[in-house]
């Protein structure tokens, strides 16, 4: 199934600039953060369709997943 990316600048400098993957039907969160090689601690959240989801969410055909590394600073 197709998933829509929306990286943040930290996460696309990490797996590249990328727009769309293909995932197998039942993919969560985690599965898709695994597929792409983003560590789990280093995503701060990840938003599907413009909503915080938990990591163990399931993700469909067409969603639309915005990742968003923890950062630092001060």
């Amino acid at each position: 199934m197709l998933i829509r990316l929306r990286l943040h600048a930290i996460v696309a400098d990490q797996v590249g600039d990328l727009h769309d993957v293909q995932v197998p039907a039942g993919t969560t969160v985690t599965g898709l953060l695994a597929a792409l090689g983003v560590e789990r601690d280093r995503a701060g959240f990840v938003l599907i369709n413009g909503r915080r989801a938990p990591y163990d969410t399931e993700l469909h055909g067409e969603d639309t997943v915005f990742i968003m590394p923890f950062l630092g600073g001060g």
